[in-house]
């Protein structure tokens, strides 16, 4: 008997699928996975109110996005636990960056609106701390591995 074959050599798709695997663990999914549901009930909920009717859908709808954000918190939480202390200690640093900039952001933003500038929805100024936190936790997440 002859022995058996090889494997035979990775193909380029089985690679870059490697190569994706590797930057998305399961902690990235979850994060990544959860801010979009996240985004989703906050557009729903900002559409319900012109299509819905007064009534338990409705609310439901315009209280859907805090299940999600709250969602978004465990499951960062528990990749903070999940961690070591290192990790720990920049997703603080992470936290901390992120009501840094957000408080500069927002101090900034009122002395255009004193200015003149239209303004600004809170709903803006809470996608946008999701979205810097999200790459900070992601860049923190990626330089983990």
């Amino acid at each position: 008997m002859s022995p058996p074959l090889p494997p035979s050599p990775a193909t380029p798709v089985d690679r870059a699928l490697a190569e994706v695997n590797r930057f998305y663990t399961l902690p990235v999914v979850g994060i990544l996975c959860s801010l979009w549901a996240y985004l989703c009930t906050v557009v729903m909920a900002a559409v319900a109110p012109r299509y819905l009717a007064a009534g338990g859908t409705r609310e439901f709808v315009l209280l859907l996005p805090l299940l999600t954000a709250l969602l978004v918190v465990c499951i960062i939480y528990w990749v903070y636990l999940a961690s070591d202390q290192y990790i720990r200690h920049r997703i603080l640093k992470c936290a901390a960056l992120t009501g840094v900039i957000m408080a500069f952001s927002t101090l900034g933003y009122f002395c255009l609106e004193m200015l003149g500038y239209a303004r600004l929805s809170m709903i803006v100024v809470n996608l946008y701390g999701w979205a810097v936190f999200t790459v900070l936790m992601l860049w923190v997440l990626y330089r983990a591995r």
